[in-house]
């Protein structure tokens, strides 16, 4: 079962969320954890560490540190134990992860009553849209909602999100959980190219009644009813605003002096011709630089690094991914350009295909990001433990709305003992 997690972020103070995944296997060798896409957490100790796992009918707990300023955006979750990563993640073992934005500093057509969300899924012979073959949206004319994407296909290939038929207007205004740069009318169309590892934020309004049919290449996910239901969802503003601020992580790249560069090259089992091992890192990255990297082969094997999203410096840009736009995974011909901030967190700094399949074989590696202040690591080690009674409580205020997903909104402060498993969170949060 995937479900969908939203969190709160606190303005300020940042807020520390404390979960535990259950490995309800009924095979007690078989390991997994959980890894997530676009959070700025660290990759070490309990919080988003690979190589950490939990074998069938036990728990592990992980801490998830959300910084005050942490970008608002749309995120997602997979297992990511070496050699069982694909499969597992294409058993269906994935969710989306929502970081709210502070909603003081953007219109109200991105706050969310007035989103929809879309988790595309494309494994096997099926292509769905939140877990069904067409997922349908209501939206009322005239009026502008925040559609958030999340696309997951184990091979993370490349197709295109396309919006077919009907009166709308669609601007692509965020990817990989980070808002653009570019004002939020500039990447426009009815069509636009994501890997099945991507996220985008859309904004759509549909002047007129009307049926548009969503499809995820040749896959139809979703379709967008427009029409005047009498909803109050949706903002008639006519201007759509600014992106909010972004945090020092993410600004001063394009013009900063450079403290290092580098070249990695993707193949299909190894990177830099080197194949995983948890214990040797391909190099060191000292913390607190701005580095560029030349990053080659991504065509056939999509990149992706953990901690840092990556600004795309190479002029005209990259195949889809645009230059002067932030991303945490890249996919296009030819060698491409990018800069990232090692900052705030640090330690291991993983690296690999988005193949899984090729993941899994080898073609994955890290880099030790030296020098990270005390303050800043992680080192709290905890060891997987048998449950308490075996199993998790039985959920009780779940609302289910399409199964198998579920989507749960965590408040922004929770106790220290809070546990990530629906029984535990009081109804108010569940949605």
């Amino acid at each position: 079962q995937f479900k969908l997690f939203r969190i709160l972020s606190a303005h300020p103070p940042g807020t520390t969320y404390k979960l535990t995944l259950h490995n309800s296997a009924d095979d007690s060798t078989l390991k997994t954890n959980i890894h997530t896409h676009g959070l700025h957490i660290t990759g070490s100790g309990d919080g988003d560490d690979i190589t950490r796992f939990v074998t069938g009918g036990g728990c592990l707990d992980y801490t998830w540190d959300i910084p005050s300023d942490h970008p608002g955006g749309t995120n997602w979750y997979h297992p990511h134990y070496h050699t069982l990563t694909n499969g597992q993640t294409a058993g269906g073992a994935f969710g989306m992860i929502i970081i709210d934005d502070d909603y003081s500093k953007v219109h109200a057509w991105a706050h969310p009553q007035n989103e929809l969300l879309l988790l595309v899924s494309d494994i096997g012979n099926s292509v769905l849209g939140n877990g069904i073959t067409n997922e349908v949206f209501q939206v009322e004319v005239g009026r502008w909602y925040r559609l958030r994407v999340s696309t997951v296909e184990p091979n993370a290939n490349t197709a295109a999100l396309s919006f077919n038929g009907g009166d709308c207007t669609v601007h692509k205004v965020a990817s990989d959980g980070i808002w653009h740069n570019a004002a939020l009318t500039t990447y426009s169309g009815s069509s636009f190219d994501m890997t099945g590892a991507s996220r985008a934020d859309y904004a759509i309004s549909c002047a007129s009644v009307g049926s548009t049919t969503v499809k995820w290449g040749s896959g139809e996910v979703a379709t967008i009813e427009a029409g005047t239901f009498g909803s109050n969802t949706g903002s008639e503003e006519t201007d759509l605003g600014n992106a909010p601020p972004k945090p020092a992580s993410l600004t001063g790249l394009n013009d900063a002096s450079v403290d290092g560069t580098f070249s990695i090259t993707m193949s299909g089992a190894k990177i830099n011709r080197k194949m995983w091992d948890e214990d040797v890192p391909l190099g060191v990255v000292p913390y607190g630089g701005i580095y560029e990297w030349t990053i080659g082969g991504t065509g056939a094997h999509p990149y992706h690094q953990h901690l840092y999203h990556m600004l795309i410096v190479e002029p005209g840009g990259c195949g889809f991914h645009q230059e002067g736009e932030f991303y945490d995974i890249l996919s296009a011909s030819g060698s491409c350009r990018v800069r990232f901030y090692a900052i705030d967190i640090g330690q291991r700094m993983v690296l690999h295909c988005h193949v899984l399949g090729h993941e899994d074989n080898g073609a994955m590696t890290w880099m030790d990001v030296t020098g990270t202040p005390s303050s800043n690591q992680n080192n709290v080690v905890a060891p997987a433990y048998q449950c308490s009674g075996g199993t998790p409580p039985p959920p009780t205020t779940t609302l289910h709305l399409h199964h198998p997903l579920l989507l749960l909104r965590l408040p922004s402060t929770i106790p220290s003992s809070y546990y990530g498993y629906p029984s535990t969170i009081p109804s108010s949060y569940c949605y």
